[in-house]
C-alpha cells in the first residue's frame, strides 16, 4: 500500500510539473486538450459513420480505427467537406457569450472545444464548421487580451495556406502588441505573414509595421522583413523598397551595404514623389557620419518637396531636428519638433521627442 501511495504521489508530482513547464515554456490548454482527437461524423455511402480524427497531412485526413490500434488516411476534397459534421461541443452556447460580451465564459468553453481542432488548420476553406469555429476562439483571446496564447495558437497555423481572415487575425494581434510596444512579438508575427499571391495584401502591413520597428528601433528585424519581401514587392515599388532598405542599413550603421545600395539608385528627379525620401536617405547618412550641417541641407530640400500625407514626414520631421540639436541650436530643434507634434501627434515619431 505504501509503495501504491508512493507511486501515485509521483505521478501526480510528475503530472504536475509537465502542466507547469508547458504554462511557461508554451501553453497548458494545448497540453491540456490540442492533441486530443476530433469526433466527426461522415457520411459513407447513405450511412452516418463516427470517427475520431488524428491528424491532417498530405491532402489526408487520418482517422483511428480498430479502438485506436490503427489508423485510416482519407483524401480531402469538396465531397469529403460536405459530408463531414465536425463535433464541437458546447459551440453554440459558446458563441452566444460572444455576442453578449462574455468572452471569459466563453473561453471556458472553446478552449476544451476548440483547441483539437487547430491542427487541423490547414484543411481547405470548405471545412466552414471547422475554421469558423477557429476563428471564433483566436477572436475571442484576442478581445479578451490573451494574446501570448493567440499568438502561441497562431504560430501552430500556417498562415500561407489558410485563408486572408486568419492573416486578419493575426494582424489585429499584431496591432494589439503595437500598442503595448512589445516589439519581439510583433517582429515575430510580422515575420509570419505571408505577402505572395492572395496573401499580397499583407505587404502594406508589413511595411507599416516595419515604418514602427523602426522608430523603435529594431533596424536589423526591419531589414530582415524588407528583404523578405523584396522579390514580391509590385515593380512601381521597387525603388521606394531599395531606399528604405538602404535607409534602415544606414541607420543600423551598416555603411558598407547601404552604399552599394546606394550608388545604384538612380538619382529622383526633383519633381518626383520619391524625391524627398531618397533625400531622406542622403541626409541620413550625412547625419549618422557626424555631418550635421550637410545633413540639414539634404534633409531641407527634401522636405521642402514632401506632401503631408508622405508616410515619412514625421520621421523627416525628427531627423531634421536632431541635426539642428547635434549642431547646437536647440530652440531651432524645438521649434521643429513643436511642429511634429502638433501635425503628426499620433506619429512614434512625435513620441521620441516629448522628452524635449
Amino acid at each position: 500500500m505504501i509503495y501504491i501511495y508512493t507511486f501515485t504521489r509521483l505521478c501526480l508530482f510528475i503530472a504536475l510539473t509537465l502542466l507547469s513547464s508547458a504554462a511557461v515554456y508554451g501553453n497548458s490548454y494545448w497540453y491540456q486538450y490540442g492533441e486530443s482527437p476530433v469526433l466527426m461524423e461522415y457520411s459513407n455511402n447513405g450511412a452516418m459513420q463516427t470517427l475520431n480524427f488524428l491528424y491532417y497531412k498530405e491532402g489526408m485526413l487520418v482517422a483511428e480505427i480498430d479502438g485506436g490500434f490503427g489508423e485510416v488516411s482519407m483524401p480531402v476534397g469538396e465531397q469529403m467537406a460536405r459530408q463531414l459534421k465536425v463535433s464541437i461541443p458546447g459551440i453554440t452556447k459558446a458563441k452566444s457569450l460572444v455576442n453578449k460580451g462574455n468572452l471569459i465564459g466563453a473561453l471556458k468553453i472553446l478552449r476544451k472545444s476548440v483547441y483539437p481542432l487547430i491542427k487541423f488548420s490547414r484543411l481547405p476553406e470548405e471545412f466552414t464548421q471547422l475554421h469558423s469555429a477557429n476563428k471564433i476562439l483566436l477572436r475571442s483571446l484576442i478581445q479578451s487580451d490573451k494574446l501570448d496564447e493567440a499568438k502561441y495558437l497562431l504560430a501552430k497555423i500556417p498562415l500561407e495556406y489558410a485563408s486572408l481572415q486568419y492573416s486578419e487575425l493575426a494582424i489585429e494581434l499584431l496591432n494589439k502588441y503595437t500598442l503595448i510596444k512589445d516589439w519581439d512579438s510583433v517582429i515575430e508575427i510580422t515575420r509570419s505573414l505571408p505577402h505572395k499571391n492572395d496573401h499580397a495584401a499583407n505587404i502594406k502591413v508589413i511595411m507599416d509595421s516595419a515604418d514602427k520597428l523602426r522608430s523603435a528601433g529594431r533596424y536589423d528585424a526591419v531589414i530582415l522583413l524588407y528583404q523578405s519581401i523584396q522579390k514580391d514587392m509590385d515593380t512601381s515599388l521597387q525603388k521606394n523598397l531599395q531606399i528604405w532598405l538602404a535607409y534602415s542599413l544606414v541607420l543600423a550603421d551598416r555603411q558598407k551595404e547601404a552604399s552599394s545600395i546606394i550608388d545604384g539608385i538612380e538619382k529622383p528627379n526633383i519633381e518626383d514623389d520619391i524625391f524627398s525620401l531618397y533625400q531622406l536617405l542622403i541626409g541620413a547618412r550625412a547625419h549618422r557620419s557626424g555631418d550635421y550641417t550637410k545633413a540639414l541641407d539634404l534633409l531641407t530640400r527634401g522636405f521642402v518637396r514632401t506632401q503631408t500625407s508622405y508616410s515619412w514626414v514625421p520621421e523627416h520631421l525628427y531627423l531634421i531636428g536632431d541635426s539642428y540639436l547635434q549642431s547646437g541650436d536647440s530652440i531651432a530643434a524645438k521649434n521643429v519638433w513643436k511642429e511634429l507634434t502638433i501635425l503628426y501627434p499620433k506619429s512614434p515619431w512625435a513620441g521620441k521627442v516629448t522628452e524635449y
